[in-house]
């Protein structure tokens, strides 16, 4: 029989692991520049951009995995059933993989010459590192699927240990490659050798999970059958949901020069780090809240959805807002580059808000795929695309890169308003009001009265002196947020008087 984790500790090393690998991801940055330069960093972005971009090529397969093992605690089905199901997906995946390799190295030469605007490389080396890029996508892609199956199993732990132990293999490879020999090659190179170890380790881990030895697990396409209208809806919202975080960096590649396209991309990578603490949660809540549906407990549902969307505004708002309120120290305390931050001060601000108000509606977005429905998303997504697309390409040429990034911070804000009461008209409807009062507007509220004072500071001094006033001034909010959110007061108190 499989163990549950608590709740506690799979959001605890979830967090970490995530943590851990964005941290090195961000360090890294400032040695990148170094090494192999903006221009070239550029491109990075660009690798990044593609792995994301063909999400969509996931088919909701990884979501689909999730949701069906974790109905497995109220279902019957055995342990060779979990096998099949599981080695069905595989042999999808692997297939999926193989065209993405292919797809990415038939295209290199067609992005390289017509589509970035280089000014020191020349399309033939831009050419041969994408061919390279497309290997390591190959290569890292399968990892999604095993990492969906832990998460269904309810084995966050094992997963976040190894999310760790290889983020820290990739950057140590990547950093010590480029120093050998500062070009791209060298950089996709370890990218690609530490993807494939990545996939290795974390596919032992799921089938270890799965130990049957008299069995041989079948490939069975009656499983894909019955989970494909629930899988084409996840991936009618993964495909607009690539679109939407990822066409200003597909139409700022075009706008602007490959210099400037290289610090939006230092800013887009710096807000994404919110996600170390979005991703999570959903992470852990989706799969437990699919069980508990199935279970039919209405009252523990609502009281976990509450209690998540508490700790999520926890989480992200304090972050967000301060990040936000001292993006050009921040910056300068992580580059070191006084012009970059600069620059990266126009952008920051609108994107990690924009990334805030996505997370917060995470919660409510893993209620929806708990219960199968996935036209809520899928609608609205259609219809912010057909204002973001024109959008971010009338305000990149413009007003540059600060205009698409406000425009991000603009379609979260109408999704943040709009899609949390759709939703309740349907599902939980009694849960709606004291979601948005606790779970939004009471973090958001007291998080920027008490910052907004603060930042009128000058922080003149040094950057450790900045860094200490910085996290004192997050670690102040919250603190702050903990005692006045009924659900993580409840926790911190009983968790405080149990110590005692």
């Amino acid at each position: 029989m499989l163990i549950v984790e608590g709740i506690k500790q799979a959001l605890i090393i979830s967090i970490l692991s995530k943590g851990w690998s964005a941290a090195l991801a961000l360090l890294a940055v400032p040695f990148y520049l170094d090494f192999i330069g903006v221009e070239a960093y550029g491109i990075v972005g660009l690798f990044v951009n593609f792995s994301i971009l063909i999400g969509f090529l996931d088919f909701g397969l990884g979501t689909t995995l999730t949701r069906e093992l974790a109905r497995q605690a109220v279902k019957t089905e055995t342990l060779a059933d979990r096998r099949d199901i599981v080695h069905t997906f595989e042999f999808t995946y692997a297939l999926i993989a193989l065209l993405i390799g292919v797809a990415v190295a038939a295209g290199s030469t067609a992005v390289a010459k017509y589509w970035v605007r280089p000014q020191t490389l020349t399309s033939t080396e831009i050419a041969q590192a994408l061919i390279l890029a497309g290997i390591a996508l190959a290569c890292q892609w399968p990892t999604n699927l095993y990492s969906a199956g832990l998460a269904g199993l309810q084995r966050q732990v094992q997963l976040g240990v190894a999310t760790m132990l290889f983020s820290t293999i990739r950057i140590l490879l990547t950093l010590t490659a480029v120093w050998w020999q500062s070009n791209l090659e060298s950089f996709f190179l370890a990218q690609t050798f530490s993807a494939g170890m990545q996939t290795l380790g974390t596919r032992w881990l799921l089938w270890r999970c799965l130990t049957m030895s008299e069995h041989k697990p079948c490939l069975k396409l009656t499983i894909i059958k019955s989970s494909l209208r629930f899988a084409s809806g996840i991936t009618g919202i993964t495909i607009t949901s690539i679109i939407l975080t990822q066409i200003d960096k597909v139409i700022l590649s075009r706008v602007l020069n490959l210099t400037e396209f290289g610090v939006y991309v230092v800013a887009s990578t710096f807000a994404a780090g919110l996600y170390v603490l979005i991703s999570p949660m959903f992470s852990v809540i989706f799969p437990r809240f699919s069980t508990i549906i199935h279970e039919g407990d209405t009252v523990k549902l609502a009281s976990l959805y509450h209690a998540s969307s508490q700790v999520m505004a926890l989480l992200v708002i304090p972050a967000a807002v301060i990040i936000a309120l001292f993006s050009k120290q921040i910056a300068y305390i992580w580059t070191g580059d006084y012009e970059i931050s600069l620059n990266i001060s126009h952008i920051l601000p609108f994107l990690i808000m924009g990334n805030a108000f996505n997370g917060l509606l995470n919660i409510p977005f893993s209620i929806q795929m708990a219960y199968g429905w996935t036209s809520l998303a899928l609608g609205l997504n259609i219809l912010y695309i057909f204002f973001l697309a024109p959008g971010i390409w009338l305000a990149a040429l413009n007003y540059g890169a600060t205009g698409a990034a406000s425009l991000w911070l603009i379609l979260n804000s109408l999704s943040f308003l709009f899609m949390p009461l759709l939703m309740h008209k349907k599902l939980i409807k009694k849960e709606m009001y004291k979601w948005y009062k606790y779970g939004a507007i009471i973090p958001l509220l007291t998080s920027f009265l008490f910052a907004i004072p603060c930042a009128s500071f000058n922080l003149i001094g040094s950057k450790v002196e900045s860094l200490v006033f910085i996290m004192l001034l997050w670690l102040t909010i919250v603190c702050l947020l903990i005692l006045i959110l009924p659900r993580t007061r409840y926790y911190f108190l009983t968790t405080a008087s149990s110590i005692s």
